[in-house]
Order: structure tokens, then C-alpha cells, then sequence
């Protein structure tokens, strides 16, 4: 069974590896992409698909993998951690006062 998943796994990259070839090849023109005020350098239209379904790729990924959910996450617990450092240091300061004080 192991044999026959590595077999076709196998065969899916090769099959992705040459639709990639075989799309390179025949989309050879030139074009040049403008986002906004922001003008790329002419590149091959293959080059600019290719290129965003890499990047479609990674950030899928790097989504799936929860790594901005983590990120969240340690924002919040370095905020807590401060709240509870602020919270001690005044509990500790109203535990120096005495009663006097509070007249």
C-alpha cells in the first residue's frame, strides 16, 4: 500500500512538473504589470502565474499552519503579562500603606 501512495505521488509531481514545463513554453510573451503607482518589469505571462500560485502557495501554508494565530497570541500574553506585572506593583504599594494614610 505505502508503494502505491509513493507511486502516485510520484506520478502527480511529475505530471505538475511537466504541465509547468509544457505552460512555460507556450507563454513566452512579455507583459508588464502595474498595482496602483507601482510598475513591475515585463515578464513572461508563465513567470507571473507561476510566481502567484507560489505565493498563493506559501501563504496558504503559512494560514494553515496558524503561524498569524500564534503571532496574535504572543502579543496577547506579553499584553497580560505587563497587566499582571502592573497589577503586583500596586497591590504591593497599597500593602505599604498604612492606615493612617488612607485618613
Amino acid at each position: 500500500m505505502r508503494n502505491l501512495s509513493n507511486l502516485l505521488s510520484g506520478f502527480v509531481l511529475l505530471s505538475v512538473f511537466v504541465a509547468a514545463t509544457t505552460f512555460t513554453y507556450f507563454n513566452t510573451d512579455s507583459v508588464t504589470i502595474t498595482f496602483g503607482t507601482l510598475v513591475f518589469a515585463p515578464r513572461p505571462v508563465s513567470a507571473w502565474i507561476i510566481g502567484a500560485f507560489v505565493l498563493g502557495g506559501a501563504l496558504g501554508l503559512l494560514l494553515g499552519l496558524n503561524f498569524f494565530s500564534q503571532l496574535k497570541s504572543r502579543a496577547k500574553l506579553k499584553r497580560m503579562t505587563k497587566d499582571l506585572e502592573n497589577a503586583r506593583r500596586e497591590v504591593k504599594q497599597l500593602r505599604n500603606l498604612s492606615l493612617r494614610d488612607l485618613d
